[in-house]
């Protein structure tokens, strides 16, 4: 089986439950087969691997690359580092570009944005770690699709940094986050409690792998796992990000037209056009562009890793790679 019908028959095979609904946030499960997985994923989660001393994440050179970061994995395993995630310290706060694999015992060079536009200086060697909350949805989607856009044009996974900062200056102003540096982890540092907290209240269900995330009734994004441990252990930090989006948007319930629209939507990911990226990393990378969608997924071994999918973005401008040396004073 090849990847791209590995991907459809994700998607299209599995249940779409009934949403939870808390204010104007919708979560729409996403549910496998409800019996375990005979063979589990065989690699460890950054975090796992951050607590375990096994992976240390560092700029790439003295000077440093805005979008580039360097991942030494020290574990007898791959460990995964997950599109969206937040990772705190080093020159500026960053967020991984794409869902990468990074293969056991090994060093790689990872494609990142900043999300920090006013610092330029270190504040530790390494990685510290990474936010409570992921980065929100818009933003995830404007990054998402400049990176599929340069995949496809110049083999590569750059964002559009000006598309970056600009969607986290929306977030953290909306918020009325005080964020002297612009960056986006002030956002969780102040709000954390509030926006994780729905993920106490709404749990993942039994076989649940993924999610419908859809906000004052319109889908804000989809997230989907291969397995039901590896979403239960992403569960705050995605949640609080779809938190950080609902919170900004006026309260609308998700009526049952929106509901259906939800599921056409996501079914649709299955009639998309793929495209297949460089080699980075363990597995292949996917991008997939349909009429009302853009999406990217991580495939290995017959299996989704991660998928992650936002609706078409609806900007009509050029993909502008800002150079690394425009960063505001």
């Amino acid at each position: 089986m090849n990847d791209q019908q590995t991907l459809i028959d994700l998607v299209t095979t599995l249940e779409i439950g009934p949403g939870a609904v808390a204010g104007n946030l919708a979560l729409l499960p996403l549910i496998a087969d409800r019996h375990p997985a005979a063979d589990p994923p065989r690699y460890f989660l950054y975090q796992q691997a951050q607590d375990a001393g096994l992976i240390s994440i560092e700029e790439v050179s003295e000077a440093g690359s805005v979008g580039m970061l360097r991942v030494a994995n020290r574990a007898d395993r791959p460990v995964l580092l997950v599109e969206g995630e937040v990772l705190l310290g080093m020159k500026q706060t960053r967020v991984l570009n794409l869902t990468i694999l990074v293969p056991a015992t090994s060093v790689l060079n990872v494609p990142v944005s900043c999300v920090e536009s006013g610092r330029w200086h270190s504040i530790s060697v390494e990685a510290t770690g990474k936010a409570a909350v992921n980065l929100a949805p818009s933003v995830r989607a404007a990054k998402t699709v400049t990176v599929a856009r340069s995949m496809r044009s110049a083999r590569s996974f750059a964002s559009d940094q000006g598309a970056v900062w600009a969607g986290v200056d929306r977030i953290l102003d909306r918020h009325g986050t005080d964020a002297p540096s612009r960056s986006y982890a002030d956002l969780a540092a102040r709000d954390s409690h509030v926006l994780t907290d729905l993920a106490t209240t709404v749990e993942p269900e039994p076989g649940q792998v993924g999610v419908i995330a859809c906000v004052a009734g319109r889908v804000a994004c989809a997230d989907i796992f291969e397995a039901p441990e590896v979403l239960a252990s992403m569960w705050t930090g995605l949640i609080a990000s779809y938190q950080a989006e609902a919170a900004m948007s006026d309260t609308k319930a998700l009526g049952a037209r929106a509901d259906a629209s939800a599921r056409r939507w996501f079914r649709s990911i299955a009639a998309g056009s793929p495209s297949v990226g460089p080699e980075l990393g363990v597995g292949s990378h996917l991008a997939v562009v349909a009429p009302d969608l853009e999406a990217a997924a991580l495939v290995h071994e017959g299996r989704v890793v991660h998928l992650s999918a936002f609706p078409a973005h609806q900007s009509k401008s050029p993909t502008r790679f800002v150079s690394p040396a425009r960063r505001r004073n």
